[in-house]
């Protein structure tokens, strides 16, 4: 009786002395909310982009069925009138993402909870009926949505994505 004891006091110490971000698992319940973008990095061939600046404003939703988004370079001009031209409408084109769909959970890695989204509806008529895939991990107001490799709409690029953002609402 006296080992089991010690035993369960080791395994309690070591599992206390662990850093918290090793032993953190995201829940689905966790990722649900409104989330404002902080950085958005696209990682190709060992260099780190911008593909909408270093400060793009936007956020994700994430519903307990659907998830969508909407980023903006915030180096954006405003257009001249209300009225587009067709380079001011080109360039809104290419410093803006948005896409929603149904998404699915898979398993935990060490990035995090696997979400599957079927994008439906889409800023580039290029995404819909595509997947995205992001592992996403929550710490303290923070989740991080890390992608293994996507096309960049606003660039054409094939990156992995990295999306920091913080809770919203």
């Amino acid at each position: 009786m006296h080992r089991i004891l010690n035993a369960i006091a080791v395994g309690a110490l070591l599992a206390a002395s662990a850093p918290s971000s090793a032993r953190q698992v995201t829940t689905k319940d966790q990722i649900i909310g409104t989330w404002k973008v902080v950085s958005l990095k696209g990682l190709t061939a060992g260099s780190v982009k911008y593909p909408l600046g270093e400060q793009p404003q936007g956020y994700v939703t994430v519903t307990p069925a659907r998830m969508w988004l909407l980023f903006v370079d915030s180096r954006r001009t405003a257009p001249a009138s209300a009225a587009l031209t067709d380079a001011e409408a080109i360039a809104a084109m290419k410093t803006s993402v948005a896409w929603t769909g149904h998404y699915t959970i898979g398993g935990q890695s060490p990035d995090g909870l696997k979400a599957t989204a079927r994008v439906d509806t889409a800023s580039s008529p290029a995404l819909p009926g595509t997947d995205r895939v992001y592992f996403m991990k929550v710490v303290d107001n923070k989740l991080t949505m890390k992608s293994p490799g996507v096309i960049e709409p606003m660039t054409g690029v094939t990156s992995a994505l990295v999306i920091e953002l913080v809770k919203a609402d």
